[in-house]
């Protein structure tokens, strides 16, 4: 989990899937409230899916993989 405060974006990996997701515009303050929150996987599903743009991006394992 992180987050670029240069260009609001919050990214986040999820156990269930181990996929990375990127959410763009993603005030500084909701990834603050994020990292302190009790329970943070709450707190994500609340205020941060269905918020903001996600893009899921590729695992490292499938960057090199043939795509055919």
């Amino acid at each position: 989990m992180g987050y670029d405060p240069l260009r609001s974006v919050l990214e986040v990996k999820l156990l269930t899937d181990k996929k990375v997701r990127r959410y763009e515009n993603v005030p500084e303050e909701i990834w603050y409230r994020l990292r302190q929150h009790y329970h943070p996987d709450t707190y994500f599903r609340v205020h941060v899916c269905g918020h903001y743009e996600e893009t899921i991006l590729p695992n490292e394992d499938e960057e090199g993989m043939d795509k055919r």
